[in-house]
């Protein structure tokens, strides 16, 4: 592993704490006021998404483009007794999305049932084979699609022709035109206050309309929408969108209602996370987020909707066992791909292709590739002379733009500015990664690999009861991260090569999890310089997990 260069996350300025304001308005520990401040938040009105997370500054659902054609439609539907399928995705954010829209549409009263499509036999999206075979089945007067469908124009145009009727709701980039559905219900349209929902806020949204709890939910709707916020934080942080603004209201109302009273299936899979008190966007992000992932990955993804929604306690463990063997083979078969890949050579984009890989895991490995390098990175698979991958880029990139480079060359292709994917004959790799790194260097002109940005030393992070206070930290509100330095005084190995060590002057243990570009492991009496993000645990206290080690860096 190479050492990585370091500075403070924020420059602080001379005289008094800039965050004196956020101390004082809000009544929090320095330590915790500065590491908010350090997070860009200067006014303390920037807080009030986390520490005053009440439902009325939330905005009202029927302010997102589309939602009041379908609450017209849907209704319209229940009222006719119609059957109604939700048409979900397989990751994470379109299972809890499912899930959530399900529930809601069975509190009105809907016939609704479910439908999410295979990774492997159907990929992504709308798929016309599938839509005939849910009209010959199931017959459905509507199909509600979530986290998918917006750029479905032919797929909308061909259900039309078999009497079915859509609602599309989704969250990704937008096409050239609009599906012509009955209502397309996105957030990227006509300057809406928060483009940065995800799937599953999407369809909450929808959910809180159709059930009029407008502008703000109020008695049983309150309790039954703060249940359906658990999803939303799953489903939120787990597809890494912005925790900021009304995302993280959302999200720590979810958190705060995950740490009550859960039904069996989200009960079952916190004792399988081993998350037990109070959660953080991290215990979702490392903890629930890939076992709901891996079902997806390794297959069909309907399990994962039928663990969110069962009511059944013996269900709950049944579907939980399976989730959890598919996320420990999920596991084994992504270490395997990682080791036998080549090591990235330094392009400015690192494209590589096994025909032998499992799809269902080259994006995270893909991620992991990139994270080391600090460069936009692809992993694909090959299948019936196709190549299938996944990108990922880091901040600062626009996948979407590179995608375009590549146009001439690929079958297809979309997704976020930091997460897509993309197919193309396997005999054209060549003039794919060509187009791709020529796009990354051009985007990269000029730009050097920055710093990683921490937070301070061990003592100038608060105690864990007051890091739960700012959560959730993620995507745009960053976790946590300290500068640890000292001399090795204890190291021990465990499991799969990893380390339990102890620096002297640091009072908590340190954890460092294997990494094939990790350095040997550190002798008693070596000097070490890392950066640490802190595990608190109300049964065994505060400990350090080891992000990187550091090398040069500015104070």
């Amino acid at each position: 592993m190479e050492a990585k260069s370091w500075r403070l996350r924020r420059e602080i300025p001379a005289g008094p704490a800039p965050w004196r304001a956020l101390t004082a308005a809000w009544g929090l520990e320095p330590r915790l006021a500065r590491l908010a401040w350090m997070r860009g938040v200067d006014r303390p009105e920037g807080l009030a998404w986390r520490l005053e997370a009440a439902w009325t500054r939330s905005t009202d659902p029927h302010l997102l483009p589309g939602v009041n054609a379908a609450v017209v439609r849907i209704r319209r539907a229940v009222e006719a007794r119609e059957r109604i399928v939700v048409y979900g995705d397989y990751d994470v954010d379109g299972v809890t999305a499912t899930a959530l829209l399900v529930r809601a549409l069975e509190r009105i009263g809907a016939e609704v049932s479910f439908f999410i499509p295979n990774r492997f036999s159907d990929g992504y999206g709308l798929h016309l084979d599938c839509i005939r075979e849910l009209k010959e089945i199931r017959d459905p007067g509507l199909l509600v699609s979530v986290d998918c469908g917006v750029r479905s124009v032919d797929e909308v145009k061909a259900s039309a022709e078999l009497g079915l009727d859509w609602v599309i709701t989704d969250h990704h980039a937008l096409g050239a035109e609009l599906p012509p559905a009955c209502a397309v219900v996105h957030p990227h349209l006509d300057g809406y206050a928060n483009p940065f929902l995800a799937g599953v806020g999407v369809a909450f949204k929808l959910a809180q309309a159709l059930l009029g709890a407008v502008p703000h939910p109020t008695g049983a709707d309150a309790a039954f929408l703060d249940g359906m916020l658990k999803l939303v934080a799953i489903g939120t942080v787990a597809d890494v969108m912005p925790l900021v603004d009304e995302n993280a209201l959302l999200v720590r109302r979810g958190l705060d209602s995950l740490g009550g009273k859960n039904g069996p299936g989200l009960a079952a899979l916190l004792r399988a996370a081993k998350k037990e008190g109070a959660l953080g966007g991290q215990d979702i992000a490392f903890g629930l987020a890939p076992r709901l992932n891996a079902v997806g990955r390794m297959g069909g993804a309907e399990d994962a909707v039928r663990l969110l929604l069962t009511r059944d306690a013996t269900e709950a463990e049944a579907l939980m066992a399976r989730v959890e063997a598919l996320n420990q083979e999920r596991r084994a078969i992504q270490e395997d791909l990682a080791a036998r890949l080549p090591r990235p050579d330094g392009a400015a984009f690192d494209l590589v292709l096994d025909p032998a890989a499992h799809k269902g895991v080259i994006g995270i490995v893909a991620g992991h590739r990139m994270r080391a390098t600090g460069r936009p990175a692809g992993v694909c698979t090959v299948i019936d002379g196709v190549a299938h991958c996944s990108l990922r880029a880091p901040e600062g990139y626009d996948l979407g733009g590179l995608l375009a480079l590549a146009q001439p060359f690929i079958l297809g292709g979309g997704g976020h500015r930091a997460a897509a994917g993309l197919s193309f004959e396997a005999s054209r790799l060549a003039f794919v990664r060509q187009a791709l790194q020529r796009g990354a260097a051009e985007q990269a002109a000029g730009r050097e690999i920055p710093p990683l940005l921490v937070d301070g030393g061990p003592a100038d992070l608060p105690e864990d009861e007051g890091l739960a206070r700012l959560e959730p930290f993620g995507q745009g509100f960053a976790p946590p991260l300290a500068r640890l330095e000292g001399t090795v005084s204890s190291s021990s190995a465990f499991g799969a090569d990893h380390w339990k060590l102890r620096l002297a002057g640091v009072p908590d243990p340190l954890t460092w999890f294997a990494n094939r570009d990790r350095p040997p492991q550190p002798a008693a009496g070596q000097r070490l310089h890392v950066a640490a993000a802190p595990q608190g645990s109300a049964r065994w206290g505060r400990s350090w997990l080891v992000d990187t080690l550091l090398g040069e860096g500015a104070p």
